[in-house]
Parts: structure tokens; sequence; C-alpha cells
């Protein structure tokens, strides 16, 4: 797959919302689109996912770096990879991200309402 066959913008809507499933997934949405990195290795990613989700009542289960690296490792990157949103090196643990505005925007929105406090 090429990058240019990576464009969510039209993508299927059982993708995009296959992607904001998981608060995981989401996770990762934002810290590539919140900055200027399009790259990282899944150790960084943890680390920044668990800081991030540390102050979150969305989600109680264990946030520790080493728990998140597991569950992205095993899960949530290959789903990722699979729909074209990032490359995924196993071997290396690199993750080099391609972005896609329509997940970016669902993301967002996604956070604003998780983080609601009013239901």
């Amino acid at each position: 797959m090429t990058p240019a066959d990576r464009s969510l913008s039209t993508a299927d809507v059982d993708d995009v919302f296959e992607v904001l499933a998981d608060w995981r997934r989401r996770a990762v949405c934002h810290y590539f689109a919140s900055g200027d990195q399009t790259t990282a290795n899944v150790a960084v990613l943890a680390s920044a996912i668990s800081e991030q989700e540390g102050t979150s009542t969305v989600d109680a289960t264990d946030t520790s770096p080493s728990t998140i690296r597991t569950q992205l490792e095993e899960e949530h990157l290959p789903v990722l990879h699979r729909i074209g949103l990032i490359d995924y090196d196993e071997r290396s643990g690199a993750v080099k991200y391609w972005g896609s505005p329509t997940v970016e925007k669902w993301a967002d929105h996604a956070q604003a309402v998780t983080q609601r406090t009013d239901f």
C-alpha cells in the first residue's frame, strides 16, 4: 500500500469507527495529530498515552506504560496498520502516521464527548 492509497478522507464508515472504538487508538491519533511528529516508536507512544490517560475517567483499567505498550503491540497498532492510518513495523517498533482529517475530526469529537460529566 502506498501513501496515496492510505487516504481515509473517503474511508468506509466502518473503518473510521473501528479506529475510534477504543480509547487507545484514539490516543494514538491524538498523539500524532496534536504535534508535529509523524513517526514514533511504540515505547514513546505508550508513555505518552499513559500520561495522557492517567488523568482521564473514561477507562479505569491499568494505564501503566508497559500495559499500554503490550496492548498497542498486540491489538491496536495492527488495526491502525490494517486500515492504512499508520505503518507499523513489529520488529523495530517503529510507527509512521499518515494522518486522516476524517479520523482526526471524529477523534476530537469523541474526546470532547467523553470528557463531559453531565450525561
